[in-house]
């Protein structure tokens, strides 16, 4: 389990303001990182955040465009938009556009959990769902996670290490599609992402160090 200083001290601040009737001041953060596959710039993920004491929405774009082998070209675009309470996803929109077809997801909040639609249905969570939220670890901390693209809950298995040499908390998500490589600095700042693309390749985060900002995550 990873704790973070700064995201403990956020919350007793919250939950005091909150209890005294204070109003909790938002916190907005942007994430920007290059795309890479293997050496080469392929493009981006962006992520907005807007935080306000329990209350946390996400949006994310990622743009990819080049070339498998040289040959085939491939064109991605994902959009989503996720709410967040309490560390539970209460609400996720995403649209995905890959090689000229639309796959959409909505989920929302329901009497019996989250309801998920998608191309081939709909399902409900029971309990507090939770997503790929690599922006902020504890939240990846379940035994199941939502994809945002395909709707699937994906079993997971979560584990971390720490570098002594340089501080860095390195985290590795097993899942049954690819297994998915996080890097975070001391300060719980999302630094990077790995993962072994089904098409052949790997797929890299780096994070556009220029807007880095301490972390605040709840």
């Amino acid at each position: 389990m990873i704790g973070f200083l700064t995201g403990a001290l956020l919350l007793l601040l919250t939950q005091s303001s909150a209890a005294l009737g204070v109003p909790v001041e938002p916190i907005e953060t942007n994430l920007d990182f290059k795309v890479f596959i293997n050496d080469r710039e392929v493009g981006s993920h962006n992520f907005r955040l807007f935080e306000q004491g329990e209350n946390l929405q996400v949006s994310s774009t990622m743009h990819l465009d080049f070339k498998v082998l040289l040959i085939k070209k491939i064109k991605y675009h994902h959009q989503a938009e996720e709410v967040w309470q309490g560390g539970c996803l209460v609400s996720l929109k995403s649209q995905t556009l890959k090689q000229g077809k639309t796959f959409t997801v909505n989920a929302s909040s329901s009497s019996e959990g989250l309801l998920v639609a998608n191309a081939e249905g709909s399902r409900t969570i029971d309990g507090c769902a939770r997503g790929f939220a690599y922006w902020n670890p504890r939240f990846l901390e379940a035994d199941f996670l939502l994809n945002a693209e395909s709707g699937e809950y994906l079993p997971v298995e979560i584990s971390t290490s720490l570098s002594e040499q340089n501080n860095i908390t390195h985290m590795l998500i097993a899942g049954p599609q690819a297994d998915v490589r996080l890097q975070y600095d001391a300060a719980g700042n999302w630094l990077s992402l790995e993962s072994e693309l089904q098409i052949g390749g790997l797929i890299r985060y780096q994070r556009v160090m220029h807007n880095l900002a301490p972390h605040t995550g709840q």
